[in-house]
């Protein structure tokens, strides 16, 4: 197999080589820099171009009239929290936020991650490896994030872009589910990046360790499964 010899090479077969770039940076951790700045600059692109496109009189109209969570709120509650949810606020804070949020839930994964592999005795990697790999993990966002900005010009109408375009790889998106639906939230953030996200962080785990990779899925699964599944719940309970 050929040696993954440099981070840039690493940022491509992380897609189709996995295994061997977790080899790569068993030695090269400070690689891990790349896809942060990667990943932290295409996460928070689509928000960052949505809210910077659409039409603030229309975004605001669209969102007070149509979205599901306001259904039952008073006339006063939507104005109100529309002031706080106009689209130049969303594009800074969105963006600022994003990045914020990714560097918590990445550590958070990160000692999830360090705590799991601890019962491989032979596992010598600690909670920043893990933290660096987490960026690695996260590299899929590249393909949701340029799906979004496809799509967001692809259905700019002078301004009036729907919601869901923001997550062009989700299942709202795919599916034509719109802000309309108590479901939106929930299906729009199941992407299909996600389940890439998965097979890398298991990929990860079998080079590192000596779990098995039927073991490996399944530990690297559990964290987006009960996500998921206390979402829905929620839903379910609402």
């Amino acid at each position: 197999m050929t040696q993954v010899t440099n981070p840039i090479q690493a940022c491509n077969d992380i897609f189709f080589r996995p295994g061997a770039v977790f080899e790569a940076l068993k030695t090269n951790n400070n690689w891990s820099w790349i896809p942060f700045i990667i990943v932290s600059i295409l996460a928070i692109l689509p928000n960052y171009l949505y809210f910077s496109s659409v039409d603030p009189t229309w975004y605001t109209e669209y969102v007070s009239t149509t979205h599901a969570d306001f259904a039952e709120l008073s006339p006063a509650e939507i104005e109100t929290i529309m002031q706080f949810q106009q689209p130049d606020t969303l594009a800074l804070w969105g963006g600022i936020g994003g990045i914020v949020g990714l560097i918590i839930i990445n550590a958070i994964v990160a000692v999830y991650y360090n705590l799991v592999t601890r019962s491989d005795e032979e596992n010598v990697m600690g909670f920043t490896d893990w933290y660096g790999a987490t960026w690695w993990m996260a590299m899929p966002i590249v393909i949701g994030s340029l799906a979004s900005v496809l799509a967001i010009l692809l259905t700019n109408d002078a301004g009036q872009i729907e919601l869901q375009a923001i997550s062009a790889t989700s299942l709202a998106f795919i599916f034509g589910v719109g802000i309309d639906s108590h479901w939106f939230n929930f299906l729009n953030s199941i992407r299909i990046e996600t389940f890439l996200s998965i097979y890398i962080a298991a990929c990860a785990m079998g080079t590192w360790t000596r779990f098995t990779f039927q073991k490996s899925v399944i530990l690297a699964a559990i964290p987006t499964v009960v996500v998921y599944g206390l979402s829905l719940l929620y839903i379910v309970l609402n």
